[in-house]
Parts: C-alpha cells; sequence; structure tokens
C-alpha cells in the first residue's frame, strides 16, 4: 500500500501514514505533538485570501466516530456539492463533475420573480432545483432562534400565574469543574479524545463557559433556554442588531424577565428559563434562575417580590400566590412553582433529573453562549397548540412554525440543543441532536446530513410561492434560500455515540440577515396558500427582452449595493439581474487560496455588468503568481459562466474572458 505524506497544520512536518483506513481518525505529529485530524493532503485548509477570514467549511462534511474509516472522496468541482453517501464501513470515491455543471446557489433562471420592480437586491435569486411545493417556511436553519426566544417567553409571559409579590432565598452559583469539550457522550477519535473536539478545532470554538445546570430547578424539565440578556442588551452590539430584526420575541423575553424578577435585560447577566409540562393541554409551570450584573440589596428584593417566609425545606424559601423564591445571594436569584418548592431547595446541592436525553446533552452545552435552547422535539409536538394559543384558546401562528420544525428534526432525535453567539467577526451555531435508542450514530449523521444539503431546495420551492406586497419584505425573503445555501455548505458534521452534532460559524453579517429573512418569511407564510402551483416565468419580469449573447448581457447597466456580502451571494445577484447562470469552480478557487464566503463591498449605480465583475476579480490578482489569479470563463453554448482561476484554465484549456475592455 502506497504511503500517504500529510503536513502538520502546525509545524509542516510530514507524517507519513501507511494504512488509508486511518484517514478520518486523531493523529499526533512526530515533531511538535500537535493532535490534529488525518486527512488527505488535498483536504487540507488552505490560507485564506481575505484579510480577516472566517472559519467556514466548503459543504457539509462528514467527520466519522469511532472505529469508522472515512471515505476518500475527491470533491466535485461545484458548489454546493452535495456530500457522498457515506457507508458504515467502505469508502467511497466520487468522481468530480464538469465545471460547467450550474451550481445550486448560482442556478436561479428558475427563481420567481419577488421583486420585479422593486430595486436590484429585491432580485437577488437563489437555487435551481425544485422540490416539494407545500413545505412552510417553519422549517427555514436559523429560525429556531426565533422559537426559542419568542415560543419559551410568550408562554411565560402570557400564561404565567399572575403576578403577586413574595420574598427569595437562596441560589447557589453554578459552577461545574468539567468543562463541556471533554464530555462527548462516550465518543473519541481513536485516541481516547472527545470527536467535540476535533470538529471544534476546525470551527473554531468562540466560548469557552461551563455547561449549563439545571440547579435550584424542579423535576422534569422538557424545555429551557440560557441565555446572557446583559451581552443581548448592550448598546450597539451584535445582541442589539438582532433584536430589531427580532422585535417581537425580544419584546417577550423582556416583559417575561420583568414579570418573573422586576429586573431589566441590562441588569441580568445570565438567565436560564424552563418549562416543565404536565397533562397535555394543562399549562406547564415555569422554573428560573438569573445572575445580575451587579450585586442588588436583599431589602430591595425582598420588597421586590414581597411574599411569606417559610423554613419547612431545609432552607429560607419565600412564597406567594402561586411563585416560590430563592434569594442564594446578592447577584443570584430563582423563581418556581409554589407546590415544587422543596424540589427547588433539594436541586441547590444535587441537580434534578431532566427528561429524554437531556441530561446527558446538557455537559456538552455552554453557558456563555448568547442564546442556548434546549428541547425535547416531542415535547414541542405535542404541547404546541397549547402552549402557543392566544386568548380564545385557539392556537397562534407560533404553533405550526413549531409543529413544522419538528418535522424537519424527524422522529428519530430524542432530545436537541441548539446554541447561537454572536461574535464581532463570527456568527457561529452549535446544534447537537440525541438520536433514540435503536438508531446508528452513523446512519443518523449520514440522515441528518442528507436533510441538510436538501434544505435549499426545499425552502427555495417555499419562496418561490409566496407574494409579499411590501417593497422591504420582497428584498429580504428573496435572499434567504441563498442564505440558508450558505450556512449548508459552511456547516461541519460529527457524530458520537448517541449523538450528532453540527457546527456553522459565519460572517457575523449572517445574524442579523437570518433572523429578518426567517421573521418575515414566516410571517408571509401565514398568508400563502401552499396548495396553489408554483408560479414560473420564462422571460424577465421587467419586460426588457435579454440580448441572447452573454458578451452583450455583461454590458448591461445595474446598481450594486454590496455591503460585507460573500462572494457566492454576490455572484448570485448577478445571475439573477442578467438572468445567466453563474457557476463557481469551488475546487479552482481552494487551490487558488480563495473561499466562497470572502466578503464584498462595493456601490455602483447604473454600471455594465462587467464593471462589477472587473472590480471584484481585481481583488484577487497575484502579479507574483499569475495562475492564481480569479477570472471567469463564458460559454456562449451552454449560457454559462464560470468563475475559477488562470491556473485552472491552462489545465481545461479554457479561454478566460477579458472585462477589462
Amino acid at each position: 500500500m502506497d504511503t500517504i505524506q500529510i503536513p502538520c497544520p502546525k509545524c509542516g512536518s510530514e507524517l507519513k501514514l501507511r494504512d488509508r483506513s486511518l484517514l478520518g481518525r486523531r493523529g499526533k505529529c512526530p515533531k511538535c505533538a500537535h493532535a490534529f485530524i488525518l486527512e488527505e493532503p488535498d483536504e487540507v485548509q488552505l490560507e485564506l485570501a481575505e484579510p480577516e477570514p472566517t472559519a467556514a467549511g466548503t459543504a457539509a462534511r462528514w467527520v466519522p466516530d469511532e472505529g469508522t474509516p472515512a471515505p476518500a472522496t475527491t470533491r466535485p468541482q461545484t458548489a454546493p456539492a452535495v456530500a457522498p453517501r457515506v457507508q458504515d464501513s467502505k469508502p467511497q470515491t466520487v468522481a468530480p463533475q464538469s465545471p460547467a455543471a450550474p451550481a445550486l446557489g448560482f442556478a436561479l433562471q428558475g427563481l420567481e420573480e419577488l421583486a420585479a420592480n422593486e430595486g436590484p437586491a429585491a432580485r437577488l435569486k437563489a437555487l435551481k432545483k425544485r422540490n416539494a411545493k407545500n413545505r412552510v417556511i417553519g422549517m427555514a436553519l436559523g429560525a429556531v432562534a426565533m422559537v426559542a426566544v419568542g415560543g419559551v417567553a410568550f408562554f411565560a409571559l402570557n400564561n404565567a400565574p399572575a403576578t403577586t409579590k413574595g420574598g427569595a432565598d437562596a441560589v447557589a452559583k453554578q459552577d461545574k469543574d468539567k468543562h463541556h469539550d471533554d464530555a462527548a457522550d462516550g465518543a473519541s477519535n481513536g485516541d481516547g479524545t472527545p470527536a467535540s473536539d476535533s470538529i471544534y478545532a476546525k470551527a473554531g470554538n468562540p466560548t469557552k463557559g461551563q455547561p449549563i445546570e439545571l440547579k435550584f430547578i424542579p423535576f422534569g424539565t422538557q424545555i429551557a433556554i440560557n441565555l446572557r440578556p446583559a451581552e443581548l442588551w448592550k448598546k450597539e452590539s451584535q445582541g442589539e442588531e438582532v433584536r430589531f430584526c427580532l422585535t417581537a420575541p425580544a419584546a417577550f423575553l423582556e416583559a417575561t424577565l420583568q414579570d418573573l424578577f422586576k429586573r431589566k435585560p441590562e441588569q441580568i447577566e445570565e438567565a436560564l428559563i424552563c418549562l416543565i409540562p404536565g397533562a397535555q393541554g394543562s399549562k406547564p409551570d415555569i422554573a428560573a434562575v438569573i445572575h445580575l450584573v451587579e450585586e442588588a440589596k436583599k431589602s430591595q428584593l425582598l420588597e421586590d417580590f414581597g411574599g411569606s417566609r417559610m423554613d419547612d425545606f431545609g432552607h429560607p424559601v419565600y412564597v406567594t400566590d402561586e411563585r416560590a423564591y430563592l434569594i442564594h445571594d446578592a447577584k443570584t436569584i430563582a423563581v418556581g412553582p409554589k407546590s415544587q418548592a422543596a424540589e427547588m431547595v433539594q436541586a441547590i446541592k444535587a441537580q434534578n433529573p431532566a427528561a429524554d436525553g437531556i441530561d446527558e446533552l446538557l455537559p456538552m452545552t455552554d453557558r456563555d453562549r448568547h442564546l442556548t435552547f434546549v428541547f425535547v422535539p416531542r415535547s414541542l409536538r405535542l404541547h404546541a397548540n397549547y402552549w402557543f394559543a392566544g386568548a380564545d384558546g385557539k392556537p397562534t401562528a407560533v404553533a405550526p412554525f413549531v409543529h413544522r420544525f419538528c418535522d424537519w428534526l424527524g422522529d428519530e432525535v430524542e432530545s436537541a440543543v441548539w446554541s447561537f453567539h454572536l461574535g464581532e467577526k463570527v456568527f457561529y451555531s452549535d446544534m447537537l441532536l440525541r438520536n433514540m435508542v435503536g438508531v446508528t450514530a452513523t446512519r443518523f449523521a449520514r440522515d441528518t446530513q442528507k436533510k441538510l444539503n436538501e434544505f435549499p431546495h426545499e425552502l427555495l420551492s417555499t419562496v418561490q410561492m409566496m407574494n409579499p406586497r411590501e417593497v422591504g419584505k420582497r428584498k429580504v425573503i428573496g435572499r434567504l434560500p441563498v442564505m440558508s445555501d450558505a450556512f449548508t455548505m459552511a456547516t461541519m458534521v460529527s457524530n458520537g455515540s448517541r449523538h450528532v452534532r453540527l457546527i456553522t460559524p459565519l460572517p457575523e453579517r449572517a445574524a442579523p440577515n437570518l433572523a429578518l429573512g426567517t421573521l418575515l418569511a414566516w410571517d408571509e407564510s401565514t398568508r400563502t396558500d401552499f396548495t396553489k402551483k408554483s408560479p414560473t416565468k420564462s422571460a424577465p419580469s421587467d419586460g426588457v427582452k435579454l440580448p441572447d449573447l452573454i458578451a452583450d448581457r455583461l454590458k448591461l447597466k445595474i446598481d450594486i449595493d454590496f455591503r460585507r456580502t460573500p462572494l457566492q451571494e454576490a455572484f448570485a445577484y448577478i445571475s439573477g439581474e442578467i438572468k445567466t447562470t453563474i457557476d463557481i469552480d469551488g475546487d479552482a478557487l481552494k487551490f487558488g487560496g480563495y473561499t466562497k464566503n470572502m466578503t464584498q463591498d462595493m456601490k455602483l449605480d447604473a454600471q455594465p455588468v462587467k464593471t462589477a465583475i472587473a472590480k471584484i476579480l481585481k481583488n484577487y490578482q497575484d502579479p507574483i503568481r499569475p495562475e492564481k489569479q480569479m477570472v471567469i470563463v463564458v460559454d456562449e453554448a451552454k449560457k454559462l459562466i464560470l468563475v475559477t482561476t488562470q491556473a485552472s484554465c491552462d489545465k481545461l484549456k479554457l479561454t478566460p474572458f477579458d472585462v477589462s475592455k
């Protein structure tokens, strides 16, 4: 067997691998002792040409569990590529596709004109392939953030017992010695290290906090949200921008904290809100713990909560008509149902059990994340119509949203955790899915990855059927399929013995864009009849006949306003304007040191399309190594524009199109 030489990503020393079945496992450099995942040399991450790169994958990639060899694959030349189906023990090789094959994110000619005459940004298209027409927007990735904030807060605000005054006593400060990265549910890379370490190393874990614990929470939590209000409500922060995009859920959450603790979000460093379900059709119990930014006077807390002191449980508890309060110290307060005060006190030293695998996932969480949503899909599905009901008792629009998100997860998910962190440069999503007993982790991971790859197609089918009236909504909703495509491509997938992990690092601009796009699309879905056929148009909606030759279409004048727009979205917008498929050769760009996420900043008014493309390509010229410069190739026969590099053109004997003339 031929020896594979794998360079160490830290010192560059060659590690000789004689057994190809070890690819995908964790190895250690013989020189510097740096531990890293053993991959084919052509899979080594290149240094990005962008000044401030964001860690992101080029596709949803498989990271095998212990004992499963990684498949040796050749990356297709279109993007995003649908990941090859991986067998449990037999590696497969996927033959490269022709570079002329249209990529999912840029084959836009079939997309409904959502913003026909409403300005250029409104006509940003996405995705060619069409799937089921009756999937509503509730499956949108990133949308669970709104369910987490809006759903739990909505219930707590509208269904909690009437506010009465009470007192409080003790809440112990959460502190766990074992770091969550070391608790990978028994999974490892073959050398005893947790499987999650490798995916964290690739994605660049933004936080190193302690795991979430259910201290001071009664028995039976099935839905929980952990968040950091002071950071999210900080002025001129990423959190503030996202809140402005999700105004209603943010208002619900703010009112909930005020109702439970008489405190504004800016005063609360960390909050944990839990729902404990009862019988179907009944309201769940609510329990919560907060940690204040600054110490509060106990006299002030007693005045805020009131209530009568009880010493029946071995620890002072202040009770009102419906609630019980604990004050552990001047910064830590807990509240729960009066009937479960004894369980709250018991949970000061020993955490009460949760349900359906939540206890097994919590050690892998991180309290420092801005938002973490812990839930049991079965409970959400069972109680959604009752928990998310209006004053008339009928389900609100939140209920179908929750149902469809649970449908997307499927019946094989026992419990789940989805966390988000809003960094200055990176928006970070981390999802943990625990599979049911009897479902193998490897198959569960493959099925999850398949659903992830299919999602942008399904979302496109949904968006095509919408017809927003407002100009602003048209613009934002029209961008959602492309944004979900970028989300899918950046997601890395790994699995442990009883869980699958999906980590997605994206540019920081993705957070408000996904939040606003999802909220508006969900709202529009409540007014859309999905039983009708998706409308199609063979000609441009503005009635202008386009030239037959692509070279002439590149002379058309368009308006452009790119603000930290990823390269793939920039070309997607141009593709929609000239009704011409633009394909990005992901492999060629990778070997040139480029990625599809490199951001573009440009503003042009009524300028030829080729002028805009020339400005983009100008950023990726290398006078020392001209073979690495980015170019485009125009294929008039296939009505296709290929974004590639000079080196790829030389290899495939293609002629670059000169956009400077």
